[in-house]
């Protein structure tokens, strides 16, 4: 058979070592970034394509993975013979961590070695992209120049066999790699490929590249793209010298140089981007090779170059830069979370979706480890493992709640906290200010016969006036100071209570409170809202004891017991908690009192993002206040436990990477809220009046498990307080 026209190989042998393209390890491999990490690549292996001399496919950087052999000159499987060239090229495909299943297409005759006739080659690219070749390589010279418009291979036209590249694979076609040469000249064709889109918007033209004084140049013998702004567009580099197999023998290795060399790392490359992201077409992957190259070498900054002396030269030696594997493989753009079943149906950014918990959680969802090894998704659509604990966090550490608690009751502090009262006929009034004037809560009280009502407005953050601590006359204490759980991620809560008196024992109590969340929800468009109403009675046992019973229920808007979600990490849009209360408030004696309060609930929710259902089987919250007044001597002990979930599980469905067709593929994770430990504090308060109107104090308190945290140390506070008026 008549064979056209031959070319060369791009590739010679020889003695010595070589090196890897930016190794970060020990064993020359490319690692992505800590974070976002790369899920594991799957080593079912993405097939490559290499047309070439001959292959000593008993090598052992052959033998396992290489999927199939072809001899496209005789027609048979044997691709022994002529086998330098070939083993060597085909050796250095694997990159990356990735491990591809190599087609190996034998091109040449053995009658003369080194050469391969161009319709032959074109024939290759088709037929090993309809061999399901997701990357193809082809380290020869001359493969800029496009076929003739009569050329063809066993009855295929050469055209159409290149354009296989782009239509083969489903549609996402095939990356095709090919060697510079070697002549040290600027690239040049009779009938530039570049002519024909389709073909080359999934080319890469791929020279050589030495250090020089850590700088990185094109070698001197490598093709260049020179002048050609369509040969920069599709031009990179790889390292012109690596080690490589050796055909001599089953496990011998020597240092080969040229283009030919170069290519197949930037095919290998192309590979280990497929096997992670196999949805990835030949188009993008291709591009994304080109826009992440390494631009670094001084010579981007030199405009010296050209005919006109007026070039960058970077992109006239260089093209895009020297081939970064790493840097592809990073995140294009930011991450986002999906937000359907679909990567069509939308995505969100990563800091949209954050969820503040209250201390009822404690560290439950933090350290349940449900919200690591989540997918996210770059513009590419390309999955990556985050981890979103952070992304779920406590409204307030215990540290800073103390800190806060200490500044209210400090005599020192601008932001004690003053109380102002009042009285005309039926109604009385208190407020409670700090140093700077601010009001922070109010109340307003009124009766008419048996009906007594109560007004309340006070910030979220704050005691209720109305709650059992605030009514017992106790003295100010660190334990109850901040505010409840429920109401402390609100902006301004208000509430109204109605005490109707069924008889001389008896009355009939119901409370309600609403208030709206602060700025952090609205910032991200959802926000909080929480509102209570409670129903019950009260039993003056005798004048000295009285005992209440209500009923209950807390209805949130984009939140839970307290708690806050937004985007992803919603805790659902409306959810519904059932309350029961038991209240105690007595008087022993001439200078005891005391009271008692238990809270305990159970609820549910429903979510619409990764948090998809809760199931709460168990909240509490417990608190217990006895003082003894004496003359000039107050002294008061309490003990508190806030609110804190008991039993409660929460179903999680998480994504965990995609499909090829975009489906998100996701994980359920069933985890429980409960806290590992149990906060308890124990206060001891005790205040002596002066006889020069004044008055000395301390608050010890003592906490055990703060934050509901059972590794967390115990803390102990003890606050001094001093004042005179004048």
């Amino acid at each position: 058979m008549l064979l056209p026209l031959v070319v060369g190989l791009s590739a010679c042998g020889g003695g010595g070592g070589g090196g890897g393209t930016k190794p970060t390890n020990s064993h020359g491999i490319h690692e992505p970034a800590p974070t976002p990490t790369l899920r594991s690549f799957d080593n079912a292996g993405v097939v490559v394509g290499v047309a070439d001399t001959g292959f000593r496919i008993t090598h052992e950087s052959l033998a396992s993975s290489h999927l199939a052999t072809f001899n496209l000159v005789d027609g048979s499987g044997d691709v022994s013979g002529d086998e330098g060239h070939g083993t060597a090229v085909a050796s250095l495909i694997e990159q990356g961590g990735a491990s591809p299943a190599l087609y190996l297409a034998k091109v040449s005759s053995d009658s003369s070695q080194g050469r391969a006739a161009t319709n032959v080659l074109d024939y290759s690219v088709g037929y090993l992209a309809d061999e399901g070749a997701r990357v193809i390589n082809h380290s020869w010279s001359g493969r800029a120049n496009a076929p003739s418009a009569s050329s063809s291979y066993l009855g295929v036209d050469s055209l159409d066999s290149l354009r296989r590249i782009a239509t083969s694979n489903g549609g996402l076609g095939s990356v095709y790699v090919v060697a510079a040469g070697n002549d040290g000249v600027a690239l040049q064709a009779d009938r530039p490929i570049h002519r024909y889109d389709d073909i080359y918007s999934r080319m890469l033209i791929v020279g050589g590249s030495v250090r020089d004084d850590g700088d990185t140049k094109l070698a001197s013998r490598s093709n260049r793209p020179g002048e050609d702004l369509d040969w920069q567009a599709r031009f990179l580099t790889a390292p012109w010298q690596r080690a490589a197999a050796d055909a001599s023998g089953d496990d011998t290795y020597g240092a080969w140089a040229g283009t030919s060399i170069a290519a197949p790392q930037v095919a290998g490359y192309a590979a280990a981007m497929i096997t992670l992201w196999p949805h990835l077409d030949a188009a993008t992957i291709s591009q994304r090779l080109l826009d992440t190259a390494d631009r670094s070498s001084s010579l981007y900054q030199d405009e010296s170059c050209g005919e006109g002396g007026d070039l960058n030269c970077g992109y006239y030696y260089l093209g895009q830069g020297e081939a970064d594997l790493d840097a592809a493989l990073a995140p294009a753009g930011s991450l986002s979370l999906a937000t359907g079943d679909h990567l069509d149906e939308g995505v969100q950014a990563l800091d949209h979706s954050l969820v503040q918990l209250s201390g009822a959680y404690g560290d439950s969802l933090a350290s349940s480890g449900a919200l690591a090894d989540v997918a996210a998704f770059d513009e590419l659509g390309r999955d990556y493992r985050i981890d979103l604990t952070d992304h779920a966090f406590q409204r307030d550490s215990h540290e800073a709640s103390q800190r806060s608690r200490m500044t209210r009751l400090s005599s020192a502090s601008p932001d004690r906290r003053q109380e102002q009262q009042g009285s005309a006929g039926a109604l009385s009034w208190s407020t409670q200010k700090n140093g700077h004037g601010e009001t922070l809560a109010s109340r307003l009280d009124g009766r008419f016969g048996g009906n007594a009502w109560t007004l309340t407005r006070f910030a979220g953050h704050e005691l209720d006036p109305a709650s059992a601590y605030a009514e017992s006359g106790i003295m100010p204490l660190l334990a109850f100071q901040g505010g409840s759980d429920l109401t402390r991620g609100l902006d301004t809560v208000h509430g109204l209570r109605n005490v109707y008196a069924l008889n001389d024992r008896v009355t009939l109590q119901a409370r309600h409170w609403m208030g709206d969340g602060t700025e952090w929800g609205a910032a991200l468009g959802e926000e909080y809202q929480a509102s209570r109403s409670d129903v019950g009675l009260r039993f003056d046992v005798s004048p000295q004891l009285g005992v209440s019973t209500t009923v209950g229920v807390l209805d949130e808007r984009h939140g839970l017991l307290g708690g806050q979600g937004s985007g992803m990490l919603t805790l659902g849009e409306r959810n519904r908690t059932g309350f029961a209360s038991l209240g105690l408030d007595a008087r022993l004696g001439r200078y005891w009192q005391a009271f008692a309060h238990y809270d305990r609930g159970r609820g549910d929710a429903e979510g619409r993002g990764f948090i998809q259902h809760i199931d709460i089987d168990q909240v509490e919250e417990m608190s217990v206040g006895l003082q003894r007044n004496r003359g000039r001597h107050t002294t008061a002990f309490a003990y508190r436990q806030p609110m804190r979930i008991g039993r409660a599980e929460a179903m999680l469905s998480v994504p965990v990477g995609r499909a090829i067709d975009g489906e998100v593929i996701r994980e359920g994770r069933s985890v429980s809220l409960s806290p590992s430990g149990r906060q308890q504090e124990f206060e001891l308060g005790y205040r002596y009046r002066t006889q020069r109107r004044g008055a000395i104090g301390f608050n010890l308190n003592h906490t055990r498990e703060p934050g509901h945290d059972r590794n967390a140390r115990s803390d102990t506070t003890l606050l001094l307080n001093y004042e005179v008026a004048f």
